[in-house]
């Protein structure tokens, strides 16, 4: 049985939330205001066909899917023994089990969780960027409880069940068999330090201010997309690239997203938004009436 120390801390989000910025913040901290963005070993994805493939007696692409994810505990534990505590992992998946599998965020591996969540609005358009896709479809995406990413046969990623927006964030808030600490995008966009304060006070590491503040420095949202420009990104293998993986932050949709795509993301999630507070009171008139 493992002990506090061996198990997993995951990075959870829906894609396009911030989860990768979390993590350059945070390896920033560890190398103490440093930040090599193809050098990080701080929430390193647990998608990765490489954790599958060591523990595999077989070609990943004779697994099929579900075999893929019968050996998801397995790999996790693989990829566990190599890590320093904290033992940080990123995912997207929904903390979901699906029938005659193994659950994908098993509890036994799990110490805790931070949940980075981000305004659906804004998800959108970082989607719909991201992916080279319409805002129709980014919205369908948006709202479909079967949503995964990944394919089998990638060689690169084994397929990751996300879910909707609403019931990912639900999955993860919901439960209670470990604590969970919930990390707003917006709120880190207005004061960084202090969010990265309270994560590294939940992980149970002491906050210095002046470390916090070279990190800070390190992993400005335009300090980052300029290292990608230069040296590009590692971890982001889809070819060709439409587009960078960092986007430019910030919280546009009043501008760019249209009151018809607005409505319709309200209405399909309009009970995790006023849990969240990204509806307000004068908001939620509008989307009741």
């Amino acid at each position: 049985m493992l002990d506090d120390s061996e198990r997993i801390t995951w990075l959870a989000s829906y894609p396009k939330s911030g989860n990768t910025w979390l993590r350059c913040l945070l390896q920033a901290y560890r190398c103490n205001g440093y930040l090599d963005i193809n050098d990080m070993h701080t929430g390193i994805g647990d998608s990765s066909a490489c954790f599958t493939a060591a523990v595999s007696p077989l070609d990943l692409t004779d697994l099929g899917e579900r075999g893929q994810w019968l050996l998801r505990p397995a790999a996790l534990l693989n990829a566990l023994m190599a890590m320093k505590p904290p033992r940080m992992l990123k995912t997207h998946y929904a903390n979901v089990t699906i029938s005659g599998l193994p659950a994908f965020i098993p509890p036994e591996l799990t110490q805790r969780a931070i949940y980075i969540v981000r305004d659906p609005r804004s998800v959108v358009l970082s989607l719909s960027r991201f992916f080279n896709i319409s805002t129709e479809k980014a919205v369908e995406q948006m709202a479909n409880k079967n949503f995964q990413v990944g394919e089998y046969d990638s060689g690169i990623q084994i397929p990751q069940v996300v879910s909707s927006w609403s019931n990912n964030i639900k999955s993860w808030i919901s439960q209670t068999i470990y604590p969970v600490h919930v990390a707003r995008y917006e709120d880190m966009m207005i004061d960084p330090a202090k969010e990265l304060r309270e994560v590294l006070d939940f992980i149970g590491i002491e906050p210095d201010s002046e470390r916090i503040e070279r990190s800070v420095e390190a992993a400005q949202l335009s300090r980052v997309r300029k290292e990608e420009s230069d040296h590009g990104f590692n971890e982001y293998s889809r070819k060709p690239l439409p587009t960078a993986f960092f986007g430019e932050g910030g919280t546009r949709w009043q501008q760019e997203l249209g009151k018809k795509w607005i409505a319709k993301i309200e209405e399909d999630h309009g009970d995790m938004m006023r849990e969240l507070g990204y509806l307000g009171r004068e908001v939620l008139r509008a989307v009741e009436h």
